[in-house]
């Protein structure tokens, strides 16, 4: 695929622009510029336009960062309001921008059905790194897998990913598209003292931002860890983990990448539940830290 001065590659894709500013490419290279192979095989379209006539179906409510997001879905097409367009072409994704600004989370959104119609899966964990192998830690809100990643770090290993990672089921490479990890001061003071001089301000829950070291960096997940799932879970049970940790699809081809998706890495992933008390000691043998020092779990 000839590459434009432009574009750019996310996950397995080219992202070609037709007369989008750099006020709204640059946000988007920014979150979503992070390559998972060496070269693209299908992609994404960004372009603006007229968007194709709304259909009379009823709005489906998509939460995206705590907002709920109203999306017209019809086949392998969806409408942000009238701010964008998104239609699946065969392996290629369309974009199209109306005249109104596109919302953040619509945005999130849209790259998310994206990447589902290539066959890749959002995965909303933690994600730990050591050396090639991964393990994720997943959770509703709340559970526990940020202090978890924290208390991690400050042992030197290193975060993939806080909330936002993308697993290509095929292989298991798992990509981390996060650029911080959020946690609130006194756990930082507790587990990580050593980050605090390298915070960059405070979100809008009053959490403070710290810098992962490598956005982008991927890793072949070996395990995902899931808070409040029992020790040995039912296939039913590692079933609805999963799907819990990827999300809802919205198109028809991401509900069937999706599907065939979770099929494959349940036949792969090693799937357990975890307590807030055993996270540290269950993480330590799936990243291969035998000599570790387990002071800290």
């Amino acid at each position: 695929m000839t590459r434009g001065a432009q574009d750019f590659l996310s996950l397995d894709a080219l992202v070609t622009t037709s007369g989008i500013g750099e006020d709204v490419l640059g946000p988007l290279r920014q979150q979503w510029g992070y390559a998972g192979v060496s070269s693209p095989s299908r992609k994404i379209i960004l372009r603006y336009g007229s968007l194709a006539p709304v259909p009379p179906v009823a709005p489906v409510e998509v939460m995206v960062a705590r907002m709920p997001l109203p999306v017209r879905v019809r086949g392998d097409e969806l409408w942000l309001g009238e701010a964008l367009h998104l239609e699946v072409q065969g392996g290629d994704v369309c974009l199209t921008l109306g005249n109104h600004p596109v919302p953040a989370e619509a945005w999130f959104l849209a790259w998310t059905e994206a990447h589902r119609a290539g066959g890749w899966l959002p995965l909303h964990s933690a994600v730990l790194m050591q050396g090639e192998q991964a393990v994720g830690l997943t959770g509703v809100s709340g559970a526990g897998k940020s202090t978890a990643a924290l208390r991690l770090a400050g042992l030197g290993v290193t975060i993939l990913s806080e909330d936002q990672a993308w697993v290509r089921p095929e292989d298991q490479r798992v990509v981390g598209f996060d650029q911080h990890l959020r946690a609130f001061d006194d756990s930082v003071r507790t587990f990580a003292p050593h980050l605090l001089s390298q915070a960059a301000g405070h979100d809008a829950y009053g959490k403070l931002l710290l810098p992962l070291t490598h956005p982008g960096a991927q890793a072949t997940l070996q395990s995902l860890l899931v808070f409040g799932l029992s020790p040995e879970p039912s296939l039913a049970e590692r079933i609805r983990a999963l799907w819990d940790a990827t999300g809802v699809p919205l198109t028809q081809t991401g509900r069937q990448a999706t599907a065939s998706g979770v099929g494959v890495l349940l036949r792969h992933l090693h799937i357990q539940g975890v307590t807030r008390e055993d996270v540290l000691r269950v993480v330590r043998p799936r990243l291969g830290l035998d000599n570790w020092d387990q002071s800290g779990s």
